[in-house]
């Protein structure tokens, strides 16, 4: 295990330790998350996993730094079976049929994880079987995990439920995340069909190449639970395309008047017939009016808008980073943002504080 270090603070002794991190998955959102950790002190990145390109090269190379950190980006067996770390930052797929063996094999190494997998932000109802496995797994190998990120996970959720705390009853939520898509990757401008015709919009719903955005049915999924709410349906409508009215240019392509500027999902939750939590997520080129919103109708009605919206990306990795001392403190099992006390701004220094709690139980195991 890492070396303990003991500080004097206050006039009391306080054990402190580096918080050992394996990397799994090191795309575009683990790259970002990599170079956010490497900013903290306390944090020492053990391990790098990936299966594509950047197989073979040093971390700081695959994530786009110009020094090398002598850290190998290796497959998950050889990092899982030999290296000693506490935590696992999963950063892989969107579905938890597909993360399933992923997490599975990070758990049963012993890593605490925090995953950016969509399904697994609320993984209970699509999922129970799947659900009550993960949870045992953990609980067997005495380690916590975490489906987060900043939709699901926070904006349209966790966001919510946290406002419901002004309210002596709540009667329904509507949620909106609006947003200018040419300002983020081109890999999500061509995820949300930019620069396509309708019709070729349209046949790529079809085959399922486009898929409108993840997460959706958990986020409903889970409010409902926080409020106890019990839902009739669920239903998740098929993306619609946006028609640009005017040309747009953007890094990826230049959208002309005609062509799908990007997309609008809906879910929506019922109870008995009528309308309790309305989710709608809309991305598009050239959107006028950047904003997340929350609207909450009950006793009393409450209404929150962030002007300009949240960036997505950065938003994702302050809230997987900010999760990481929350889940080391947690019980062992798989818990999801509700479950956990509300993350907020860590400090530069990370250092896991140990005591005679959870983390110190999971350090001895």
């Amino acid at each position: 295990m890492p070396k303990v270090r003991i500080d004097q603070k206050n006039g009391r002794v306080i054990l402190v330790r580096e918080i050992r991190i394996v990397l799994y998955g090191i795309g575009a959102m683990g790259s970002l998350i990599a170079r956010a950790l490497l900013e903290k002190e306390g944090i020492e990145i053990v391990g790098a996993v990936d299966i594509g390109k950047p197989l073979g090269k040093d971390l700081g190379e695959a994530i786009g730094l110009d020094r090398r950190l002598g850290i190998e980006v290796m497959e998950p067996e050889r990092v899982l079976s030999r290296i000693e770390a506490d935590l696992a930052i999963h950063a892989t797929a969107s579905y938890l049929r597909i993360t399933y063996p992923q997490l599975k094999a990070c758990v049963e190494s012993g890593l605490n994880v925090v995953s950016t997998c969509e399904e697994l932000a609320f993984p209970y109802y699509k999922y129970p079987e799947l659900s009550k496995e993960l949870n045992e797994l953990a609980k067997k190998s005495c380690v916590t995990i975490l489906g987060t990120g900043i939709n699901p996970g926070y904006l349209m959720d966790t966001l919510p439920i946290t406002m419901t705390g002004l309210c002596q009853e709540v009667q329904s939520i509507r949620v909106v995340r609006m947003m200018d898509s040419s300002k983020r990757r081109i890999p999500y401008q061509a995820k949300i069909g930019t620069g396509l015709s309708p019709e070729e919009f349209q046949r790529r719903i079809e085959e399922k190449r486009i898929t409108g955005h993840v997460g959706l049915v958990e986020s409903i999924a889970m409010i409902a639970s926080a409020l106890g709410w019990h839902l009739t349906d669920i239903r998740e409508f098929p993306p619609e395309p946006i028609i640009a009215q005017k040309e747009v240019p953007t890094p990826y392509v230049v959208v002309k008047p005609g062509q799908v500027a990007g997309l609008k999902s809906i879910a929506k939750g019922y109870k008995d017939d009528e309308e309790a939590i309305t989710l709608e997520f809309i991305s598009y080129a050239g959107a006028e009016e950047e904003y997340d919103g929350v609207f909450i109708k009950g006793v009393q009605n409450v209404e929150m808008k962030i002007l300009g919206g949240v960036h997505g990306d950065l938003g994702t990795v302050g809230v997987i980073v900010n999760s990481i001392p929350k889940v080391l403190n947690a019980p062992p099992g798989l818990f999801t943002m509700k479950d956990l006390p509300i993350p907020s701004a860590t400090p530069k220094d990370l250092r896991l504080v140990v005591r005679e709690d959870w983390a110190e139980a999971k350090r001895r195991a």
